[in-house]
């Protein structure tokens, strides 16, 4: 037997550590070639997902080697890693980096509505899966999955996905002129194209990182503790399950609302309202109210979901302009996927210790209003410039 959160922590770790090369590669490759390679490199993942116990006992097999559930756990282990290198590193970072570089100006509205669309997706993608591994079984579930990310997804990203506008004799924002609140301001000008050496000796990028890091840890690990979460605070599992549909519709509407007021404020201002976002749910569960709790738990899982597509979209390329884009946002997204790990097997640890999850909700709760004040010193580097 194993434990998830180990399984978790162990494969988004590796696959983390490896994104910050995966930037350097899309800077290079552009967002064509790299999207049909991170769409095999999943289809082919899944379809070995689908035979991963046949083939552990084949190998065992073929050097004698004893065939327990500890050594088809390392096929599955590596299996976990696959899926997240190449669907959650690989392709995630592609979409989002072209997205900003084909939009400067609406930049934010455009990634609101990307996020409302994943958001969607994410949202209907467990039941429907249960429907096909219903109906069709488990291993037939990863093979029909995996055959779509071939077909389908390698010849969407080759007649659809181009790296930028300049390529294809366009522009971006289809040549819209820059919003009257945008002219002459600072915070909407690149002056300097940044390097990773340099964005990493920015604190903006520390303190944005750090933000979008914790709100990895804490909701992942939540989500994996849900149920024991509930148990432990006296709630039923159906009225805390429940909790996530208003929070995903919370968090549908901010995401519209950060959108548009990203492509008119200063992002250090909406970091701020993030980071306060993520300290809401810790405090409901300190607070351990019927009434307060779920109400605080929408509302701090709808801000920082609602903030989370757009901002950790928008806040690299307006910081560090385009030209080491990969770079920079494959170590933002490596820290991220790490922080998700750690996530799921902290929330087991501090239970393990206490015999309740006080003192993770303590420590979220406080190094998020930590952050929302730190935010006050993360200005765009290009201001000063």
């Amino acid at each position: 037997s194993f434990r998830a959160p180990s399984l978790s922590y162990k494969t988004s770790t590796i696959s983390g550590l490896s994104l910050p090369w995966v930037g350097v590669l899309y800077d290079r490759l552009g967002a064509r070639k790299l999207v049909v390679l991170a769409s095999l490199g999943l289809g082919f993942s899944l379809l070995y997902m689908s035979a991963s116990d046949k083939i552990a006992h084949s190998i065992a097999s073929l050097f004698r080697l004893d065939t327990t559930s500890t050594w088809k756990l390392c096929f599955l282990t590596f299996g976990f890693f696959l899926i997240r290198f190449w669907g959650q590193g690989m392709m995630t970072l592609t979409s989002r980096n072209m997205v900003g570089k084909w939009w400067v100006n609406h930049r934010g509205k455009v990634l609101s509505i990307s996020g409302i669309a994943a958001s969607i997706c994410f949202s209907l993608t467990p039941k429907a899966a249960d429907a096909l591994i219903e109906s069709i079984g488990w291993r037939e579930s990863w093979q029909v999955i995996g055959v779509i990310s071939i077909l389908v997804m390698t010849t969407i990203g080759w007649f659809f996905f181009r790296d930028n506008p300049e390529e294809c004799g366009l522009v971006a924002d289809g040549g819209r002129p820059q919003q009257k609140s945008q002219r002459g301001n600072p915070e909407f000008s690149i002056k300097k194209q940044f390097t990773q050496k340099e964005a990493l000796h920015s604190y903006s990028f520390w303190l944005f990182s750090l933000v979008f890091a914790l709100q990895a840890l804490y909701s992942t690990g939540y989500a994996f503790h849900v149920i024991d979460i509930a148990r432990n605070i006296g709630m039923t599992k159906s009225a805390i399950l429940n909790l996530f549909v208003p929070a995903a519709v919370l968090g549908a509407t901010i995401s519209l609302f950060v959108g548009w007021a990203c492509d008119r404020w200063r992002l250090k201002h909406l970091i701020r309202f993030m980071a306060t976002g993520c300290s809401l749910a810790p405090l409901g569960l300190i607070i351990d109210h019927p009434t307060i709790t779920p109400v605080l738990i929408i509302i701090g899982f709808g801000i920082a979901g609602g903030c989370y597509g757009t901002i950790s979209g928008a806040f690299i390329p307006r910081f560090y302009g385009l030209k080491h884009l990969g770079a920079i946002s494959g170590f933002f997204l490596s820290l991220l996927v790490i922080a998700s790990a750690i996530g799921p097997w902290l929330f087991s640890s501090v239970f393990d210790l206490f015999a309740n999850y006080a003192p993770i909700h303590w420590t979220c709760f406080t190094s998020a209003l930590l952050l929302a004040t730190g935010a006050h010193w993360a200005n765009n580097p290009q201001r000063s410039l």
